[in-house]
């Protein structure tokens, strides 16, 4: 056999190439093994860093991280068998510019809200698993609409403010991304009307939106949170149902260069996504061996540039609020690490956060 392949010269070429490609396959093949080692190395070194398994864990560590002193989160799952709810959604069904809720009908939610079990997340995060959001974002939408038009005195307006907050923190706070956005979207909307209580004479009612503020978890803060929950949920795609429907216990081809792109990008990212160097490298395109990162992978340069808008403005109203209760106890008030005390021409004094645009200042009564 030997030499029959060495008898020619074509054949003795054929037996190189061969030689060759056999070398080639054995190498390619250790490198394949070498980056799917490589990748269940960093992804078991993020489920160590955020403390659970798979994304269903990492949110129960959250939660069990969250300040006591933000608003307790509530248990959604009445929702879908409350008649009020179902009566709220059937109205918004048949007239989409159905009014503002009465102040009847937010009592009844809050008392129902409040009566309702701490939230649990799922012992499985899939696609499967549902989420109360619909309804209550078009309750929230209807909670205290910035353009109603309503006969409310000062003090049920105020009882409605303080509501909306409890309301939107409680059923969408310390979620994961879908419950996030919805919660942002909500507190953009209530967050416009806070501003007319700085000119509260009762110290008392100045104090106790001051607290109501400091309730609400800060958007950049939920926001990482969120993404870290998201990314482990990419993982858990990753390495769990990709895996088992190609078999074995490794990714080939390209799904091995694909996850070490998704964790090249997106990984120490998540841990730190307002970093601007990492932040940059979102805005490069998947390449052709990255499908699933393509799909899966959303673009957040938009959504983070509004979550640190809407967190500047939140926190510039807590400073806003502090001052104000200084200046009620004739003390002096020194703004806070990341707010800018602003003085203009005409005297006029307003608060920014750092870095914030201007649009989001806080203008402090004279």
């Amino acid at each position: 056999m030997i030499r029959w392949l060495l008898a020619t010269r074509w054949k003795r070429s054929l037996l190189a190439l061969l030689v060759l490609l056999g070398v080639l396959l054995f190498l390619g093949n250790l490198y394949i093994d070498a980056v799917n080692l490589d990748n269940h190395r960093r992804i078991e070194e993020y489920r160590q860093r955020l403390g659970g398994a798979n994304a269903a864990e990492v949110w129960a560590v959250s939660l069990d991280r969250r300040d006591p002193q933000l608003f307790p989160l509530r248990d959604r799952s009445w929702i879908n068998q409350s008649d009020l709810i179902m009566e709220l959604s059937r109205q918004e069904d048949e007239s989409p510019e159905v009014g503002a809720l009465t102040i009847e009908q937010r009592q009844q939610i809050m008392e129902a809200l409040r009566q309702s079990g701490t939230f649990h997340p799922p012992e499985v995060l899939d696609m499967e698993t549902s989420f109360n959001h619909v309804e209550i974002l078009r309750i929230g939408r209807r909670w205290n609409p910035p353009d109603s038009d309503d006969s409310l005195d000062q003090q049920q307006k105020l009882v409605r403010w303080h509501q909306s907050f409890e309301f939107a923190e409680s059923f969408f706070g310390g979620g994961v991304l879908i419950n996030e956005l919805v919660r942002e979207s909500l507190l953009k909307i209530f967050l416009q009307s806070s501003h007319n209580w700085l000119n509260l004479e009762d110290e008392q009612e100045l104090a106790r939106v001051a607290s109501t503020l400091s309730r609400i978890e800060p958007p950049r803060q939920a926001l990482a949170r969120a993404l870290q929950i998201e990314t482990m949920y990419f993982l858990d795609f990753f390495s769990g149902e990709l895996v088992d429907e190609y078999g074995g216990s490794n990714l080939w081809i390209p799904l091995c260069f694909d996850l070490k792109y998704f964790l090249d990008h997106y990984l120490e990212w998540s841990l730190d996504p307002y970093d601007q160097d990492k932040w940059a490298r979102l805005s490069e395109s998947p390449p052709f061996y990255a499908p699933v990162t393509s799909l899966l992978a959303p673009q957040y340069q938009s959504l983070l540039s509004q979550v640190t808008e809407l967190d500047g403005q939140l926190l510039a109203l807590r400073a806003a609020f502090d001052a104000m209760i200084s200046r009620k106890n004739g003390q002096q008030w020194q703004p806070p690490e990341g707010i800018e005390r602003v003085v203009d021409a005409d005297g006029t004094v307003r608060l920014r956060f750092t870095g914030s645009p201007a649009g989001t200042d806080v203008y402090l009564p004279r």
